[in-house]
């Protein structure tokens, strides 16, 4: 990995952010291509998946609008009708989708970290960090959901709200909905950031704008139910006053196995991620503040570590800024290490070391940099 090639945005200067927009597309290539074929080869070594929805997702594609559909995967249906029109077997053709997705969710985080204007080291370390996280790699072991395509429009639609293209945002939003719910989410998150900045204007801009995709999203949950007696057939995360998905989580892990899933979701990177607030520019904390009650609301519904890998186009960028200051080399010792460490924790590669062993060398790079960040700043 090169950290040289492009700069964050320079308002000072008339031009100088499209012309490292325009920088950073071009420097991304390598990065693309480099980062496709570790996914591709993560898909190639990753067992089949079990338990998996393959069957419910499957059906769900083949048909589009199932009558009767009983299961909270026949409402996403954008995601399997789309990849269940390719031809090929079942489980090439859904990791295919995964490794393109994921890749292109890395570059877009990428991008929301130019637009931020965070500098190039950091900008270069999100875009690996986040195609080398768990959190991908589980996507790619597990393909068949909608997943990977959400988690590549949640940047997208942060950046088009931040450079004030409502209308795009909207219709990306809209999109996604049939994906997948969470695409209603970086709305929300925009708007409260906006509430924090007490830009109440924009604020409510943004807030009505979240409810009226919001709306959609209910509107298709009810013609479904209504029309075609579509049902969640009781399933947890239907259920948040009972506790939703998290209750039926808690009741099946340890202490210690809760604890592990949760830190395994960004490994190393909870140990720079305050040393990297102190770092991140203003937006990027409003932003990340602003997420809290989303993170609440998906950590009840979903399995937490899933809910928690939603959110990593804002916490792969605050922890990147504490990695950036270490020395290029020992940076790239990091994110090696910590695509090994995730090759067991998210893909379930059979045959590789431990993650124990990768973890803890990542843990010792991880202190390194929150020192290395923390004089940093002080010195600043």
């Amino acid at each position: 990995m090169t950290t040289e090639g492009f700069t964050g945005p320079d308002d000072s200067q008339s031009g100088s952010a499209a012309i490292a927009r325009d920088r950073f597309w071009m420097t991304m290539l390598p990065h693309v291509a480099g980062i496709l074929i570790v996914l591709a080869t993560v898909a190639w070594l990753s067992p089949s998946p079990q338990p998996t929805d393959q069957a419910m997702v499957e059906h769900v594609g083949q048909g589009v609008i199932n009558p009767g559909c009983a299961d909270l995967n026949c409402f996403r249906i954008l995601v399997p009708a789309a990849v269940e029109s390719f031809p090929g077997p079942s489980l090439p053709r859904w990791r295919a989708y995964a490794v393109v997705m994921n890749a292109a969710a890395a570059v877009a985080t990428g991008w929301l970290a130019l637009e931020l204007g965070l500098p190039a080291a950091a900008i270069t370390l999100t875009v690996w960090l986040s195609a080398l996280g768990a959190g991908s790699f589980a996507t790619v072991y597990h393909p068949y959901n909608a997943d990977s395509f959400v988690l590549f429009l949640a940047p997208v639609i942060t950046v088009l709200l931040l450079r004030q293209r409502m209308f795009a945002a909207a219709v990306v939003s809209t999109i996604g909905i049939f994906a997948k719910e969470f695409a209603a989410a970086p709305i929300y998150i925009a708007a409260a950031a906006s509430a924090l900045q007490h830009r109440w204007r924009e604020c409510g801009r943004r807030a009505a704008l979240a409810v009226a995709v919001t709306l959609v999203w209910v509107a298709l949950q009810l013609t479904l139910m209504r029309l075609f007696n579509y049902s969640y057939n009781a399933n947890p995360s239907s259920q948040p006053l009972a506790g939703g998905y998290l209750r039926l989580w808690l009741a099946h892990v340890t202490p210690a196995q809760a604890v592990f899933a949760l830190f395994g979701t960004f490994g190393a990177v909870h140990l720079l991620l305050p040393f990297g607030w102190r770092l991140a520019p203003p937006l990027l904390r409003h932003l990340a503040v602003g997420s809290i009650p989303a993170l609440v609301a998906f950590v009840l519904v979903a399995t937490p570590e899933r809910a928690l890998w939603n959110f990593f186009f804002l916490a792969v960028p605050i922890g990147a800024l504490a990695l950036a200051t270490l020395p290029a080399g020992l940076a790239a010792a990091f994110v090696v290490l910590f695509a090994m460490a995730n090759l067991r924790i998210g893909a379930q590669v059979p045959g590789v070391p431990a993650s124990r062993y990768a973890l803890l060398a990542t843990l010792l790079i991880a202190t390194a940099a929150a020192w290395r960040s923390w004089r940093t700043e002080a010195i600043g």
